[in-house]
């Protein structure tokens, strides 16, 4: 399965406030970007601590009314803040919100401090996968089933209904992950696989752990659509040139979403989304 190429940004709540991402995600829209992004975390992720950070999914299902087109998710929910039914309950709600632009980004979960600070407990690496792995059983199976009963270590369902289903259903799930384990619950269960990587190598050594797991398995590696981000300067920092050879060498080893942090100006936006987007889209189709 070959897919398109696709451009996202993503604009952190973290010292932002609501009119502020709100415009960012209009702009998104408007310009012909495929995906807009918030994270989900408490609070801001550099300093100041204290700034304004809104919650990733409430702020999502605002978004949702104030776009029209494209595609909106968290980069990505962390599994230990929410019991798994209801985080699919929450998405299936900001879904039904942008009539089926919503996708499902999840993770293992990794910022220890802010768990600690609002009493959120936090086991450790392999238990948080373990957690994860159990939830996206259960995703499928709401998902797919009129009544679920699962009975797992971490989460249970009794007979449970969950309606209405998602517009788009299954609704893609998108995993953050980069270890083995999570390279496999990726080649396993993700319609959409993100990372980020300091170098083309370490890419292509996380590549061939999701195809060897999805060999084993029977699946096309090739269904996964897979998205690595750029910094809020790349844009600024690059040249047309320099951007069309960095993203074709990634185009190249099947990457087909990229996404850019928000730069500060949104003339720089608009002037790439305008100027370099559709020679970009030519390019790497």
């Amino acid at each position: 399965m070959a897919h398109n190429v696709r451009f996202g940004i993503r604009c952190s709540q973290h010292h932002r406030e609501w009119a502020e991402i709100k415009e960012w995600f209009q702009a998104a829209d408007e310009l012909g970007f495929e995906s807009a992004w918030v994270f989900d975390h408490m609070i801001p992720l550099s300093d100041p601590r204290d700034n304004p950070n809104l919650e990733g999914w409430t702020l999502l299902a605002g978004l949702a009314e104030a776009t029209r087109n494209v595609e909106i998710g968290p980069m990505v929910t962390g599994i230990t803040y929410r019991n798994p039914a209801m985080l699919l309950k929450v998405a299936t709600t900001v879904d039904h919100i942008s009539n089926g632009r919503a996708l499902l980004g999840v993770g293992a979960a990794w910022f220890e401090g802010e768990h600690e600070m609002f009493g959120f407990d936090f086991p450790g690496p392999g238990q948080r996968v373990s957690m994860l792995e159990e939830a996206l059983q259960m995703f499928k199976m709401l998902q797919s089933q009129d009544r679920s009963t699962f009975d797992g270590k971490y989460y249970q369902l009794k007979d449970a209904i969950f309606e209405p289903k998602p517009v788009r259903n299954p609704m893609p799930t998108v995993i953050g992950g980069s270890m083995p384990r999570m390279l496999g619950l990726v080649a396993r269960y993700a319609d959409w696989w993100d990372n980020n990587f300091s170098d083309i190598e370490e890419y292509k050594a996380r590549l061939a752990r999701v195809e060897a797991v999805c060999a084993e398995i029977g699946r096309d590696p090739a269904e996964i659509r897979r998205s690595t981000t750029k910094s809020d300067t790349y844009l600024v920092d690059n040249d047309e040139d320099q951007i069309l050879a960095d993203l074709k060498e990634l185009r190249a080893l099947g990457m087909t979403d990229f996404l850019f942090h928000v730069p500060k100006e949104m003339k720089v936006l608009r002037d790439f989304a305008e100027r370099t987007l559709p020679a970009l889209r030519e390019e790497l189709a």
